[in-house]
């Protein structure tokens, strides 16, 4: 039976982890819950060439703030709102964070918003279990200057944090792993 080096190991946390944390693991969670969609017939398609070149800038690019509509199973509408940035306040009913390029929001905090940080110590993901998860925390354990990602939902003029993930993304996925590639710093 083949073992994993300690190393590897860690880097196939951490590739989990951003997998979690970036736009793609809020668009899992998100479409997870979703129906498919149906498929529709497309009236153009795109070169090759200009289909790979926009492959990889999706690859490169990461989003800061964004709010789009999702169709219900029932039929209904729901607006998901989804940001990275640094926390400019937080008590344990709201929170208010401001994306680099100065956008700011604040999201209602309830007992339905899931709180959990990035652990300093990788190791910490598996916690001695299979699949790696990020530890609970909880209002109380965010401050000013965190780094978050955020995902909720906008009712009106209200939106509820669904999901809270605070903490930095360790460096190998922050543009210094495998042949640069990565996250940027916020």
């Amino acid at each position: 039976m083949a073992t994993i080096t300690p190393g590897l190991r860690k880097a196939l946390i951490a590739s989990g982890v951003a997998v979690a944390l970036t736009g793609g693991g809020a668009a899992a969670v998100w479409a997870g819950t979703q129906p498919s969609p149906s498929p529709s017939s497309a009236t153009a398609s795109p070169s090759p060439s200009a289909s790979d070149g926009a492959k990889r800038a999706e690859g490169r690019a990461q989003g800061i703030h964004g709010e789009h509509v999702v169709k219900e199973q029932d039929g209904t509408f729901r607006t998901v709102v989804t940001q990275t940035g640094k926390i400019a306040s937080v008590s344990d009913s709201e929170i208010t964070v401001k994306s680099e390029d100065g956008f700011t929001q604040s999201y209602a905090i309830d007992s339905g918003t899931h709180i959990s940080r990035i652990p300093t110590d990788l190791s910490q993901l598996r916690n001695g279990k299979g699949k790696p998860t990020l530890p609970s925390a909880t209002a109380a354990d965010l401050k000013a200057g965190d780094t978050v990602r955020i995902a909720g939902t906008k009712d009106g003029n209200t939106v509820t944090a669904q999901r809270i993930v605070a903490g930095e993304l360790p460096a190998v996925l922050k543009g210094h792993g495998p042949r640069g590639h990565g996250h940027k710093e916020l």
